[in-house]
């Protein structure tokens, strides 16, 4: 019977292989998929089994739903695991680029994989070390061979060809790096590098300065490098050299070793480059309730109001991924918290920048009808703003949300983005109410249990507001509940609003009506009125 010796986190198994020593390389490609399968119950009685598994019924003659086609996930990672002699795993290399197919011994104990679909034939030296030994014509290596003489074979698939791999180097070898995204237009400045000192290098030779080593520079627009891009520029034998590929999206880099000898490598390649600074982009601007303040979560103390929901504008509008390295570290912005306070006017923005520049924010407004904006707040770090509108004069207002990139860049190179909010207003003004009437209508007898009677009294005023429509009124009679009162059009929805209301019968002798009324801005304006019920005659 089998034994499992180790169960990898990876869909199949391509390839394994067994050193002199016991150790075992295993190759292993994909991501393990959850089945869709009905889920099944088991019950067991004396005389079997029986399954019994949950699905769609269909019934004969019934059209079977059509089931989506999914189709088989694409391969994009691979892992290399070792298995020492005493059965204990290890993951020894991955990678999301290359897919191995193969694994060999070449005679130095090193391990070899071959993989697709670049063909190419890699040294793996564990932890993630590897080496690129060679590149086939073919794009899938499938298959590792090695003779008494320590000669490597490789037989490859799209087109099908067999290779050898002699022990001995070759003269010359050349190495062509994947292009490179910058992800913008840039301008491209050194090379830089480290190679190892081989066995045999002269001892006055420098790693990073070896003349056998030549390194060459293109550039082009297109992801994939053609007749499209720019000629190689070269070759560069001295690290630091500054690079004369002409500016562009994408970068490849090559290298030529020559006079091969056993240890020759490059530990690594850098390519400094600047992209082209494009301006931030403001997504949108979110204008708050009259009346809301936001704050940052530092701001937040005890005993404050109770904490209302702001307004959020679209989130960036980024088409892509930007990968940037940086020594600052990341900026991580808390959303502001918004608490009611009157007279307070809010607004919140998104904003990005490709360029990953930091950015800093004015905050401009302008009356409607007036041509010059007037500066609010400046070198805002936050994308939020909130101001006390008591010191503005009632009425409509827009505002300008301007970002700079000034802080990442250069006085000359930094840039301006601008957007305008929509029209909002401004009213801290109470509304008039118009002297309060009082009149008494014709006599009636109240309820004799009450004894008292009344004259019925009508109370009549008008509410006026220039800039915002009346939102309600109330009244109260001798400092009693306030009472909700409708206008005499019924909807409370214009700058000037009638009221009247006959009051219910009230005792003989004097009496105050107070009244007030609200604006859409909450600005309450009151008034009152005394009056004198005279009592019934006997």
């Amino acid at each position: 019977e089998g034994f499992v010796l180790y169960e990898t986190s990876r869909r199949e198994i391509t390839s394994l292989i067994a050193a002199p020593d016991g150790t075992i390389y295993v190759s292993a490609i994909g991501e393990k998929q959850r089945t869709g399968q009905a889920p099944t119950t088991v019950i067991s009685t004396p005389q079997g089994t029986t399954t019994f598994t949950t699905g769609p019924v269909v019934n004969p003659g019934q059209a079977q739903p059509q089931q989506p086609f999914v189709p088989f996930p694409p391969i994009v990672s691979t892992s290399i695991y070792r298995i020492s002699n005493e059965g204990a795993p290890e993951e020894l290399w991955t990678s999301r680029e290359d897919v191995v197919y193969s694994l060999g011994l070449a005679s130095d104990g090193r391990l070899l994989a071959g993989t697709g679909n670049n063909g190419a034939l890699l040294a793996i030296d564990g932890h993630g070390v590897f080496a690129h030994l060679a590149k086939s014509g073919s794009a899938q290596i499938t298959g590792i061979a090695r003779n008494s003489s320590g000669k490597v074979f490789l037989c490859t698939a799209n087109p099908g060809k067999v290779y050898s791999v002699g022990p001995e180097y070759e003269a010359e070898g050349t190495f062509e790096s994947r292009s490179f995204d910058a992800q913008l237009f840039s301008h491209w400045g050194r090379i830089e590098w480290w190679s190892p000192p081989s066995s045999g290098a002269a001892k006055s030779s420098t790693p990073s300065n070896d003349p056998r080593l030549e390194f060459f520079v293109r550039s082009g627009n297109t992801e994939d490098p053609g007749r499209e891009w720019s000629r190689w520029f070269g070759p560069y034998t001295k690290s630091g050299s500054a690079m004369e590929a002409p500016p562009a999206r994408f970068v490849q880099w090559k290298a030529v070793i020559h006079d091969g000898r056993p240890g020759d490598g490059i530990d690594w390649v850098s390519l400094a480059y600047l992209p082209r600074n494009v301006a931030p982009v403001i997504d949108g601007i979110a204008l708050q309730e009259t009346g809301v303040r936001a704050q940052s979560q530092a701001g937040i103390s005890s005993g404050q109001p109770a904490p209302v929901t702001l307004k959020m504008p679209p989130s960036p509008n980024v088409s892509g991924v930007v990968v940037t390295q940086s020594s600052t570290p990341p900026r991580f912005e808390q959303p502001p918290q918004g608490i009611m306070q009157k007279g307070y006017q809010s607004v919140v923005w998104t904003a990005h920048d490709d360029n990953d520049d930091e950015l800093r924010y004015s905050v401009y407004f302008r009356g409607e009808n007036e041509r010059e904006w007037k500066l609010l707040k400046d070198n805002l770090e936050q994308k939020f703003y909130s101001w006390d509108t008591t010191a503005l004069p009632d009425g409509a207002y827009y505002l300008k949300i301007v970002a700079s990139d000034a802080p990442s860049n250069p006085p000359a190179l930094a840039l301006k983005a601008e957007r305008e909010s929509e029209r909002f207003e401004v009213d801290n003004t109470p509304p008039v109410i118009e002297p309060v009437m009082a009149s008494l209508a014709m006599p009636y007898i109240d309820n004799p249990r009450k004894n008292f009677s009344s004259r019925g009294v009508t109370v009549s005023f008008t509410v006026r507001d220039d800039t915002s429509s009346i939102e309600r009124a109330q009244y109260s009679i001798d400092g009693g509940e306030w009472i909700l009162i409708a206008p005499t059009g019924g909807i409370s929805d214009a700058l000037v609003e009638e009221y009247r209301l006959v009051l219910p019968p009230l005792a003989p002798g004097e009496h105050t009506v107070a009244v007030r009324a609200y604006d859409r801005f909450e600005n309450v304006g009151s008034a009152k009125t005394t009056f004198t019920v005279p009592a019934a005659k006997p």
